[in-house]
């Protein structure tokens, strides 16, 4: 009788997904001491991307430029940075960036004694570049109490040519206990010939500098010295302050969108998309809510915040946000990757992937999530022109701390189909919190679905409708302990898998 019993469990556990291992992930590039990161595609199969490489103490051996095709094969490099050069001198790298002829370009400071100058490298065809030495230097840029990290430093390239350089300097705040934003304006020849101080704006707290809807001056999202809104200033050519939006996370819980976020501008229709990877409560967000990666979209002509939409991970404190993590393919969808923190029912789980494939207006057209043994740290993201996306990642085993890094191909057929993203080792659903209290989430991009509830000896327990993204179901009533839910779509049995209910 208890070996019958046994293999019923062990039946009714296998039936609901309660998987051995998950399907591997299309890994086109694994690598245990280099990642590519800022990756511009060419071509519909062919990219460039910034390389770095370490030595078997983590610590930076080279950045390179490289030229690989959406299969994984490397067609060309070129060294950007020694490993000693980039260690002790450079301080900011910008992202790959496209001009207007076509051309890519790529900014950096670097830092020599007390002094901080800023570069622009021209690549060429073969990946071999020139480099301008910018006609600025400061000693303000740069000091070992305040670190500026990456994400304080902005740069806009204007179809002139010109390109704006964002940063909030340090004597403000040593002088007067408040940050200013410095912004800098520098021709194609390297010439400064634009400067504007702006006073009495948190720098620090994370500024985003993006393109001007006429592509000649700039857009900088600020919240001033003392006030709770994050307002979005359109600067002219020179540098004069045109227009203001105010509040521009009017639509969304209070910082949001924008405050911990990556945000980037579709050159192709000017809207703006906020990936925004934190749900903090100390800021204003609801303690609640648990899907929240919160995914924004803003207009062209005035950035007035026009839809959002939830992503998932849980609460975190990372207030880093992912960089790099919002894409744009030839037919203006958006791609957009996340972190999911502890979602499963698996103490070795911890951040694993989440993809979101939205239209121009972020209703979304799929949503795929994967879960393994391994903690995946998301570096970079690029959309395909044709479709579907490369994903860049730091991974490490939770139990052999093995370590190394990928490159995911995702392809569109694994964002829209169900086989497709089961083929690829995606998850078309998930259950959150796991374990959990007295509600059931059920989370799924799927229509015309519903959820079934079962105990482990089968017994059929609740059904709901999927009628949104999440779907919430009461179990106060159920005891404690292990059920098995299933998500039925078309009649068909997609997705299932246990949950714990404490």
């Amino acid at each position: 009788m208890k070996t019958t019993r046994f293999y019923i469990l062990l039946s009714l556990l296998l039936m609901a997904g309660v998987a051995m291992q998950a399907q591997e992930l299309n890994e086109i590039v694994w690598s245990p001491d280099s990642w590519v990161s800022s990756m511009v595609f060419e071509d519909a199969h062919t990219f460039v991307a910034k390389k770095t490489v370490v030595d078997f103490n983590w610590n930076v051996a080279e950045i390179q430029f490289v030229r690989m095709n959406d299969e994984g094969e490397e067609l060309a490099s070129q060294q950007l940075f020694s490993g000693e050069e980039y260690n002790t001198e450079v301080v900011w790298t910008s992202p790959l960036q496209r001009l207007s002829n076509g051309n890519l370009v790529l900014f950096y400071a670097k830092r020599v004694v007390d002094i901080a100058t800023f570069y622009r490298v021209d690549l060429n065809d073969d990946l071999s570049f020139s480099t301008l030495q910018l006609d600025w230097e400061t000693d303000d840029y740069y000091d070992d109490d305040r670190t500026f990290y990456p994400y304080n430093t902005g740069v806009v390239i204007n179809r002139d040519g010109n390109a704006i350089i964002t940063y909030p300097p340090h004597s403000q705040y040593h002088l007067n206990g408040t940050e200013a934003m410095q912004l800098l304006k520098f021709d194609a020849e390297g010439q400064l010939v634009g400067q504007r101080l702006m006073e009495g704006y948190r720098g620090q707290d994370r500024h985003h500098t993006l393109p001007a809807l006429d592509s000649l001056g700039c857009r900088i999202i600020l919240r001033s010295n003392g006030s709770p809104k994050l307002d979005c200033y359109t600067l002219d050519a020179d540098l004069n302050t045109i227009a203001v939006k105010e509040n521009v996370e009017e639509l969304s819980w209070p910082y949001q969108c924008c405050r911990f976020a990556y945000l980037k501008t579709n050159p192709a229709n000017g809207k703006t998309y906020s990936n925004n990877t934190i749900n903090y409560p100390a800021y204003g967000g609801n303690p609640a809510i648990v899907e929240d990666i919160m995914m924004s979209v803003f207009d062209a002509e005035d950035f007035r915040q026009t839809n959002y939409t939830w992503g998932l991970t849980t609460q975190s404190n990372d207030g880093a946000g992912i960089l790099q993590s919002i894409g744009f393919d030839n037919d203006n969808n958006v791609y957009m990757v996340g972190q999911m923190d502890n979602v499963m029912a698996n103490e070795f789980l911890n951040r694993n992937l989440y993809i979101a494939y939205l239209d121009e207006n972020l209703n979304k057209l799929g949503e795929i999530y994967h879960v393994d043994d391994y903690v995946y740290m998301v570096k970079s993201m690029a959309a395909c022109p044709e479709g579907g996306c490369l994903v860049s990642c730091h991974k490490i085993h939770e139990a052999t701390n093995e370590a190394g890094n990928c490159l995911i191909k995702i392809t569109k057929e694994t964002l829209v189909g169900i086989d497709e993203a089961h083929a690829a080792g995606f998850a078309v659903a998930v259950a959150y919190p796991n374990p959990g209290g007295n509600t059931l989430n059920i989370r799924t991009g799927l229509q015309n679905a519903w959820v079934e509830v079962y105990d482990l000896n089968g017994k059929f327990l609740r059904y709901q409708r999927i009628t949104d993204n999440v779907t919430t179901i009461d179990v106060s009533w159920l005891d404690s302990g292990m059920y098995v839910w299933k998500v039925i779509s078309n009649g068909k049995e997609v997705e299932s898998g246990k949950w714990i209910k404490e």
